[in-house]
């Protein structure tokens, strides 16, 4: 699992029928006798308790280390820190690292799955997935997500989340739009043949009825330069605010949210954001993922 992007629409609900089946708890201990390494040289909190949880729950042997933890820190590549992984008769490989293509690199050097659980601003697409299944939780399901429009917002440049999002969102239908100032835009967006817009307020005259805020993510940025004249303008385009909400458009934010610059502090809760439901929904996702991955249950689309 290292992109969405030839991912199928069938795909994609086969994904979110074996994600509800695991929510129910009708596939108890699915993950028994797989080990799964979690290898997390990058920051994360979502992302890595998930799959952790995920994992142990359904009754996998978990190994998790990072940057600090890890022979890397003592100058190994991660080639080889893959392949010690591959001997040890890891079944999959969690890999978060902050250069793009790590995933992919990684994946050349094992037997073990690869699930690629962010790669610097290459791709994140289990995010992408269980943010299609809390979406339809809020919409009635995975079938009523065609036909919808939703603005991604924000940081597009830096954002894997992004790169994964927008082609999961088009295969399932929906119509997408982007809003950022163009310093924010990545060369491939043209590509992408969608909407480019100035503000929040024109992706809500658009019809927008999904507001996607992308977090500003400043440490990306070559010399920790912002790229914007400044955060309090930045806000006043590309944030989400109550008004906003107001409209009947629902809020998504794949974390972690920096309040007040691309979400007001008071709708993160709001009963219009899906925030806690997207955390929620990431263990039954990444079960799913890491079930059809080891080959614990048969292979989507076969």
């Amino acid at each position: 699992m290292l992109t969405l992007e030839d991912t199928s629409r069938e795909e994609l609900r086969e994904v979110m029928d074996l994600a509800a089946a695991c929510q129910s708890g009708g596939l108890d201990q699915l993950l028994g006798g797989k080990t799964v390494c979690l290898a997390f040289f990058e920051s994360s909190t979502r992302t890595s308790a998930s799959f952790e949880l995920a994992a142990r729950r359904a009754g996998a042997d978990v190994v998790s280390l990072g940057e600090k933890d890890s022979s890397i820190s003592k100058g190994e590549s991660l080639v080889d820190t893959i392949v010690t992984l591959d001997s040890l008769g890891a079944d999959a490989i969690v890999l978060r690292h902050p250069a793009a293509g790590a995933a992919r690199l990684a994946a050349r050097h094992t037997s073990a799955a690869v699930i690629n659980a962010g790669d610097g601003c290459g791709q994140h697409p289990t995010q992408a997935l269980l943010d299609l299944y809390a979406l339809g939780g809020a919409l009635g399901g995975f079938e009523e997500l065609a036909g919808r429009r939703v603005a991604v917002v924000g940081d597009v440049l830096h954002s894997r989340v992004a790169r994964s999002v927008i082609p999961a969102f088009r295969t399932a239908g929906m119509e997408v739009a982007l809003v950022a100032p163009a310093t924010l835009l990545p060369l491939e967006c043209g590509a992408w043949r969608v909407p480019v817009l100035a503000s929040v307020d024109e992706a809500l005259d658009w019809g927008a009825e999904v507001l996607y805020a992308l977090r500003l993510q400043k440490e990306r940025m070559a010399g920790g330069s912002p790229r914007i004249p400044s955060v309090a303008e930045y806000a006043a385009y590309c944030g989400v605010s109550r008004r906003h909400l107001d409209s009947g458009a629902l809020l998504m934010h794949p974390g972690p949210v920096n309040r007040g610059v691309e979400v007001s502090g008071d709708v993160v809760l709001d009963g219009r954001s899906l925030i806690p439901a997207q955390v929620a929904a990431g263990i039954a996702v990444r079960t799913a993922v890491l079930a059809l991955a080891t080959g614990a249950v048969h292979e989507v689309a076969a």
